[in-house]
């Protein structure tokens, strides 16, 4: 007789453009009992050369580390030669033909080959090229890997591919999207899955935060417009409150669709900006400035970080930028600008 258990978590994903993360809870079978806390795992991950730290956030950027950087280590793995997560974002500014970022939206580009080997898009012939099918599955990999090394701790029940997982897809996904995403999920060894649309887990977790008073907001009738901005994409969706059995129920009916925009589009006009104030500062100087195309990807990233740093302090009024020049003078080739807001 077969002794095998169910899963004992229930682990939510978010296969995210720019981040990915992972949030968890105990099943509770007993429904008199209270739910368990949702809790969310702190990733171990390389946030800098020979430095790991556990972030919340794992960012969906994935490094190909050159042999002169030597081994990236990990916990689990001391001898690898790539980068997934803080680290590899942050090498983008100085390495970027080496660095994959919005994988996501390669991954429901229609006219490329999306199990191909595209990945740095035109890196040069001496770096490694890999699919977006597969850069998905490096970033749930290492989410397996950091859920082995912090919760199962080499317990086979506990492993993740044992556990009921939840995966977010955007509701604008074509069926093609969601079965390269799904076989990105089975590569990194993620069986028991479920797809969920991104507005519909966001309509969710607001419904857990309102508890019971969210019948009280929504009656029979109203239609809730979900939107969802994310890094790559935007998604609409509508879900209507209509009576099921006598009960106040909810059903999506309308999603939008699929529109390419988001907050990779806010780095790449802010780098578009930047650069058009190299280039005229450089005119006013009498040194006529051209950026070539890495340059323009190496400014994306560090418009992209300086956006961040604005975002998240309240205080900061300005944050630097800075990319390599040309030229053999290392320092006095760098290209400098800042980045302001107003409040």
């Amino acid at each position: 007789m077969s002794t095998a258990k169910g899963p004992r978590y229930v682990v939510g994903i978010d296969l995210g453009t720019t981040h990915t993360a992972l949030a968890y809870a105990l099943i509770q079978e007993d429904p008199s009992l209270p739910a368990p806390p949702i809790e969310v795992l702190s990733v171990p991950q390389l946030v800098a050369q020979g430095t790991v730290e556990s972030r919340e956030l794992l960012p969906s950027f994935f490094y190909v580390a050159h042999e002169s950087d030597g081994p990236q280590a990990l916990p689990w793995d001391k001898k690898r030669t790539y980068v997934v997560g803080e680290h590899a974002r942050a090498r983008g500014v100085d390495a970027p033909a080496r660095v994959i970022a919005s994988a996501k939206s390669w991954l429901c580009h229609p006219t490329v080959d999306r199990r191909g080997a595209i990945l740095p898009p035109g890196a040069p012939e001496d770096v490694e090229r890999i699919s977006p099918v597969e850069a998905s599955w490096r970033y749930l990999e290492h989410l397996m890997e950091a859920w082995e090394h912090v919760i199962a701790k080499g317990d086979p029940e506990l492993a993740l591919a044992k556990q009921s997982v939840v995966l977010t897809v955007p509701a604008s996904f074509d069926a093609a999207a969601r079965e390269l995403t799904t076989e990105a999920a089975y590569a990194a060894g993620l069986e028991d899955l479920t797809l969920l649309e991104e507005p519909q887990a966001a309509f969710y977790a607001w419904l857990g935060m309102r508890g019971d008073q969210w019948r009280k907001e929504v009656k029979v009738g109203d239609a809730v417009l979900v939107v969802d901005v994310g890094g790559g994409t935007t998604d609409f969706s509508v879900i209507a409150a209509i009576e099921k059995d006598g009960e106040l129920a909810l059903e999506r009916v309308a999603v939008g669709d699929h529109i390419l925009l988001g907050g990779d589009n806010m780095d790449l006009l802010l780098a578009h900006v930047v650069e058009q104030k190299m280039l005229a500062d450089a005119e006013a100087a009498g040194k006529p400035l051209e950026l070539d195309r890495w340059q323009r990807v190496s400014l994306q990233h560090a418009a992209r970080a300086a956006k961040e740093k604005l975002l998240g302090d309240s205080k900061a009024k300005s944050a630097p930028i800075a990319i390599a020049g040309k030229g053999s003078k290392l320092v006095g080739s760098t290209l400098r600008a800042e980045l302001t807001t107003r409040r």
